[in-house]
């Protein structure tokens, strides 16, 4: 099973550029371009070039397929193109960045860490867009320059979906462009259901919150006081709610063959479950960082044994309805009536292709939802109210339990950082056909909300809008 490309290139990409935080090193520029060549050869990639280019516990740690998947990822995505690139070298808080200007006027950035040894080999890497350089707009021109970017991205083909943005309950901009439905021609609207990828992982978060506000619950809980038949004795008796909470209990992910082969028919946490709770942990608990899908797996069967509820059922009646949020929910990928949007990915030829063929029959505690523009604006609004939780266990939640880069760091399932000087919560999601991005400023109320139907279209969005809205106190 393929990992979505927002893996690699996005905000929350844990386990590969908030991690890669390298001194600056002469080798760098040339193993970015061993990388790069290895981009250009996927998927043809054999394991002799991987042990060459990659250290022995990157290898271990993702695995050959892995590394040729992502690679194989990147290039769908770009081709050839950055191998024949000459790279800018800059420094900043966050070390060495090698940044690329693409053809089509993006740019790219990468971050290498390499082993301490004397073949310098690839330990870490990241790779993703950087935001295009944002023009000082004044508050009042603000929301026609939204509207005029949005649309001008749309009309260049980057960008299908919907863009809210809003101070409380205000929209200073709200708009949605492109199509839910290629085939008959359904346009996408701010109430159109959109897939949010691993944004739904904060959804998780709040519900684990409000158990724990409840008394149900402790952060410091072992699994195995509420999943006690739970086939894996070391996460039942050593991985903890709080290290599930922040990627370091060494659960892995379902992203495997187990998966590939049961997708179609898997509708509930057990059948996610099933594919990874026997496998071995990726580190010891507490002891790693590693970005986790199984993780959140394990805290929806949680929610479930608590609440006894299905994960579904809790989250509708105990998120979704009280924050009014009416075009939400985890929606089976045959449910013909539930309107949501197809996501969209280019093939190697440039035409679309929908996704259908890489989901699966429903997502899981760790994303895979579906919810419009405007649910996402009531769901900002019912975290600054209070409706469904309270400040201090949201505030809990939103502590950074891991600073994995400048300004920018890991909580309970929520990302949070500082832009401008400041502070947003919120989190992501990436996978084929699948771009979103949800950040929430506690402090001011600013909201941005940008959903797409096809892949690699958030990120550039939202990083252009959040730099905009930002740059001066309005």
């Amino acid at each position: 099973m393929r990992r979505g490309v927002g893996m690699i290139i996005g905000l929350l990409a844990l386990c590969t550029w908030a991690l890669a935080q390298p001194a600056p090193d002469t080798v760098l520029p040339q193993r970015a371009a061993d990388f790069w060549r290895l981009v250009a050869e996927a998927p043809t990639v054999q394991d002799s070039q991987l042990e060459a280019l990659f250290s022995a516990s990157s290898i271990e740690r993702i695995g050959r397929d892995g590394l040729r998947d992502l690679l194989g990822q990147l290039h769908e995505d770009l081709g050839d193109t950055v191998v024949k690139l000459t790279p800018t070298l800059v420094q900043d808080q966050g070390g060495s960045q090698l940044q690329y200007e693409l053809p089509d006027g993006r740019r790219l950035g990468m971050r290498l860490t390499l082993e301490e040894t004397a073949e310098r080999r690839i330990a870490r890497f990241g790779v993703r867009f950087l935001p295009p350089a944002v023009p000082s707009v004044p508050a009042l021109e603000q929301p026609a320059a939204i509207a005029d970017h949005v649309r001008a991205e749309a009309a260049a083909g980057r960008f299908s979906g919907a863009v809210l943005v809003a101070r409380g309950a205000t929209p200073i901009q709200a708009l949605a462009v492109g199509l839910a439905d290629r085939v008959t021609g359904r346009a996408n609207t701010l109430d159109t259901p959109i897939n949010l990828g691993s944004m739904n992982k904060m959804f998780t978060a709040i519900a684990i919150g409000q158990l724990q506000a409840a008394g149900r619950l402790d952060w410091t809980d072992r699994v195995g006081r509420h999943l006690p038949q739970l086939p894996n004795a070391k996460i039942r008796d050593e991985v903890s709610v709080e290290q599930l909470l922040t990627h370091t209990s060494g659960v892995g992910s379902y992203w495997n063959d187990r998966y590939q082969s049961a997708r179609k028919q898997i509708d509930d946490l057990a059948g996610f479950l099933a594919t990874f709770v026997d496998e071995p942990l990726l580190f010891e608990p507490g002891q790693g960082n590693e970005y986790s899908n199984g993780g959140p797996v394990i805290l929806g069967l949680i929610i479930e044994a608590i609440s006894g509820q299905s994960y579904y059922d809790y989250m509708r009646e105990q998120l979704y309805e009280p924050a009014g949020m009416t075009h939400s929910g985890h929606f089976l990928s045959t449910d013909q009536e539930a309107g949501f949007a197809i996501g969209y990915r280019r093939d190697e030829s440039g035409q679309w292709q929908d996704n259908g063929d890489w989901l699966g029959l429903r997502g899981s505690a760790a994303g895979g939802g579906y919810a419009s523009a405007n649910d996402l604006l009531a769901f900002a609004q019912a975290l600054g109210d209070g409706r469904l939780l309270d400040r201090a266990t949201l505030e809990q939640l939103w502590q950074a339990r891991a600073e994995l880069g400048p300004d920018f760091g890991y909580g309970y399932l929520f990302g949070t950082g500082r832009i401008n000087g400041q502070r947003w919560v919120g989190h992501n999601g990436g996978a084929p056909g699948i771009s979103a991005d949800f950040r929430y400023y506690p402090d001011s109320g600013l909201t941005i909300i940008v959903l797409a139907n096809q892949d690699q279209a958030a990120m550039p969005m939202s990083e252009w809008l959040n730099a905009l809205l930002t740059a001066t106190a309005n």
